[in-house]
């Protein structure tokens, strides 16, 4: 009995080949004569690949062997170029070649060059050849073919073109999917469209985690934190798994409006969801107790990560500084360096927050030194805020003056009020003023610059400048932006502002108040002294 052994028609490559087995059994091919059978095959192995530089030139070079290549060859090559990130004209060349040799592109290939498309650099310009291939779309009857339409939206989208993409969108939505209605949100929330992206999300006939991670992430990152967390509390109750995505972003948004309560819920749906803690979710939950207040939480959960990366331990620097640590921050940061970090710009204001909060102004002044010329970091306004901060507080007001002028940038009106406070502090009447007159003319309709300068005269026992100066701010403020207050209870995130009486417990509120204000009375404080409290 004999076993017939036939060849296998092409030879075998493992799952996901490196470059160098690819281009080994590429010889062994070309050698053994059966080249013009494989190369197809191998140019599309090439275009499935994540290699890091992408070998393009290969590619090119694999498809130019091919005599006649199929409409399939054509497409394998086009979304090579546009995986290398090349430029699309290459691609447009490639698909007119296509055209000119008679072939009919596919769904394939209209998606693939779409894609390549999106890589123009001029991205507004009316020419852009993605436009002309939408034509070439509605010609060859792919109008309607739902990943072409995904294709065209996300298109549209990458070109600042929002209106085309809503046209393509509303043409037919029966021949849409979940990935068509996410495009839609994603393209509108980055347009910053979050109430029109929230109209379609409500609309949507199927949402998958994409959906709400999308629109999580809209709003936190349009600033609407609240809405954000209040969706994630509908997601969950709807049953869905979240991802990494939306875990971090609902945590920078508990770290943002300072909500320990909810913050700990986040951290207890990861718990009992056994996510693991990857160094992006980590980071989160040390951002998000270091901002809260939980200093020690946050640290102990900063040791005990196995792998940090370099926004995790920036995120402990700045929390430890910020917390009034300063010799702990110090201390991580020069920990960090002999890990072999390497410090970035936001490294330099925990460390020099740090300096100014123990005033260690010789330190300051070395790690700002150290920060531009050792690590080549051109300072910005916070580096320059902290360190005219340092200078302030230890009464070196002259130092500081002389470093916000000779500041590159033009200086924000917060560095002169920071100066404007520490001139009051230590005395300084006639620096104050000029500082003071200087920022009303900065920004003449920041009451607290008034009661700055109002205050110094006030030291200097100047009352008819105090008088002065009080009357100038009423007469150019007129209205001033009322200040909101948050306070979480039980979940939920209320809103306050001074005299408000929208809230729907304002009732409760304000007699509880009464109560208050009346026991403070009885333990002997007076009205002035309640005034000064609040």
């Amino acid at each position: 009995m004999f076993l017939n052994k036939t060849k296998p028609l092409f030879p075998s490559l493992p799952q996901l080949p490196s470059l160098r087995q690819i281009k080994q059994t590429h010889g062994n091919v070309v050698v053994s004569g059966n080249h013009r059978f494989f190369v197809v095959h191998l140019l599309s192995q090439l275009s499935l690949s994540s290699f890091v530089p992408f070998p393009l030139e290969y590619c090119i070079s694999v498809f130019n062997s091919i005599t006649f290549p199929s409409v399939f060859a054509f497409n394998t090559v086009i979304r090579c170029h546009a995986k290398a990130n090349s430029s699309p004209s290459l691609s447009i060349a490639l698909y007119s070649s296509l055209r000119r040799r008679f072939l009919n592109p596919n769904k394939h290939t209209f998606t693939f060059v779409l894609h390549a498309c999106t890589k123009n650099p001029n991205n507004n310009n009316n020419n852009n050849p993605g436009v002309q291939i939408h034509a070439h779309v509605i010609k060859f009857g792919y109008a309607c073919n739902v990943f072409v339409r995904n294709a065209l939206i996300h298109f549209y989208f990458e070109c600042s073109s929002v209106d085309s993409s809503k046209k393509v969108f509303e043409e037919d939505t029966l021949w849409s999917d979940v990935v068509t209605w996410n495009s839609m949100l994603t393209g509108l929330v980055r347009n910053g469209e979050v109430r029109v992206a929230e109209k379609i999300f409500d609309e949507m006939p199927e949402r998958d985690v994409v959906s709400w991670s999308t629109m999580i992430m809209g709003y936190v990152q349009n600033g609407l934190l609240e809405d954000g967390l209040e969706c994630f509390r509908v997601m969950r109750e709807r049953g869905i798994r979240p991802n990494e995505a939306i875990l971090v972003t609902v945590l920078s948004a508990s770290a943002q409006l300072g909500l320990l309560g909810c913050g700990r819920l986040i951290h207890s749906t990861i718990e009992a969801s056994r996510f693991p803690i990857t160094v992006p979710i980590g980071t989160a939950l040390v951002d998000m107790y270091a901002k809260c207040g939980c200093i020690e939480r946050a640290r102990a959960l900063f040791d005990g990560m196995l792998k940090k990366d370099i926004w995790t331990w920036n995120v402990m620097i700045c929390g430890l500084a910020s917390h009034d640590y300063p010799k702990e921050a110090l201390a991580l940061f020069q920990k960090f360096i002999d890990e072999g970090f390497c410090p970035v710009s936001v490294t330099f204001v925990g460390v020099l927050n740090a300096c100014g909060r123990a005033g260690l102004v010789s330190e300051g002044r070395h790690y700002f030194k150290l920060m531009v010329e050792g690590y080549g970091i051109e300072p910005e306004m916070e580096h320059y805020g902290c360190m005219v901060d340092l200078l302030a507080r230890a009464g070196l007001i002259d130092e500081a003056v002389g470093l916000i002028e000779m500041m590159a940038v033009t200086p924000d009106p917060v560095l002169w009020a920071i100066l404007l406070d520490a001139c009051k502090i230590h005395g300084f009447v006639e620096m104050g003023e000029k500082i003071g007159n200087k920022l009303i003319q900065l920004d003449p309709t920041h009451d607290g610059h008034y009661v700055q300068l109002a205050g110094i005269y006030a030291k200097a026992r100047k009352w008819e400048d105090v008088v002065r100066i009080r009357r100038l701010m009423v007469e150019r403020i007129a209205n001033k932006v009322a200040g909101w207050s948050l306070i979480e209870v039980q979940g939920r995130v209320h809103r306050f502002v001074a005299g408000d009486r929208e809230h729907e417990c304002s009732s409760d509120i304000y007699k509880m108040l009464e109560t208050i204000v009346l026991r403070i009375t009885e333990a002997g404080y007076s009205s002035k002294q309640l005034n000064s409290i609040a």
